[in-house]
């Protein structure tokens, strides 16, 4: 017991020690303590099992039985957020990296209407798994207005989206992690729209496109305010486009709509691969969208097969 006290009593000698040389010349707060300081032999005494000579003991703890199962750690994939510019205005983006030093094959992703950045990161993730780099982004006009209404002037709406697009496809190839050489445009719904349209203008720069539910049937309601550049008659159009397409709908997904099965568009585009879900609906969410790209990226394995 008497030896108890006395490293009680070095323990608290040395702490006031140590508190009277805080303001010294050459003390710091990462002045080390010796291994074997007073003040740990009395933390340790406190937690040790029963002293048989003192006939002392530490706390003691009642059993805890446990049981579980544990898996393989996964591996986070590199992701950053980062920022493009269009006329000095922010766009903002997520990047997508997978392991490894890359430069890797990239696709670009844009999001439907309204879209919020994120709404496609379960695919971005899903898309690295397979040695893809994908950039995410929100368009600049893609904040829904409270209350909710569609765009007045939808033609002026995607034109804006497209320059957006175009913005980030410039800036993308800065990026060293990107292959330059193997660029692919990614986009559903309206985005399916935009990417058509960017897809074709500028189909030197891709290696070709994948269209979720592509928004056609919006063509036929475009209004226009201000600029009237961009083409409402998107099948003439797109039957100019020769990188290879593959368009992934559902058999829920746009049920009302007359451009259901995508005919008009599969005859109009040179090189088309189409997939259709067995119950996936518009959003392609969950096991649906899972679905979306470990097909796409058949198919774009299929396309380096065939040197398209």
């Amino acid at each position: 017991m008497r030896n108890r006290f006395k490293s009680a009593l070095i323990s608290i000698l040395a702490t006031a020690l140590l508190a009277s040389c805080a303001n010294e010349p050459g003390v710091t707060e990462t002045t080390a303590l010796p291994e074997t300081s007073p003040a740990s032999e009395a933390a340790e005494m406190t937690l040790e099992e029963p002293l048989a000579e003192e006939g002392l003991s530490g706390p003691l703890f009642p059993e805890f039985k446990y049981d579980y199962e544990i898996s393989k750690a996964s591996v986070q994939h590199r992701v950053r957020t980062v920022t493009f510019y269009r006329d000095g205005n922010p766009i903002s983006g997520k990047f997508t990296v997978p392991e490894g030093d890359g430069p890797f094959k990239t696709i670009i992703i844009s999001g439907g209407l309204y879209t919020n950045l994120g709404r496609y990161s379960a695919k971005a993730q899903r898309y690295a798994d397979y040695g893809y780099a994908v950039v995410e982004f929100k368009f600049q006009n893609g904040t829904a207005p409270k209350p909710y209404k569609d765009p007045k002037y939808l033609g002026d709406f995607i034109y804006e989206q497209v320059l957006d697009l175009y913005a980030v496809m410039d800036e993308v190839k800065l990026f060293p992690e990107v292959d330059t050489n193997n660029i692919y445009l990614y986009g559903h719904s309206m985005g399916g729209l935009v990417c058509s349209y960017a897809g074709t203008m500028r189909q030197n720069e891709i290696k070709g496109l994948i269209l979720n539910d592509p928004s056609y049937y919006a063509c036929k309601i475009m209004r226009f305010e201000n600029e009237k550049t961009i083409r409402t008659d998107i099948y003439p159009l797109i039957s100019r486009c020769y990188v290879p397409v593959v368009i992934i709908s559902g058999t829920k997904a746009f049920a009302a709509d007359p451009n259901k099965d995508f005919d008009q568009a599969i005859a109009s585009l040179p090189y088309c691969d189409y997939i259709v879900l067995d119950g996936a609906d518009h959003h392609m969410d969950g096991e649906a969208g899972n679905q979306v790209v470990d097909r796409s990226v058949e198919v774009m394995k299929k396309w380096d097969e065939e040197g398209k």
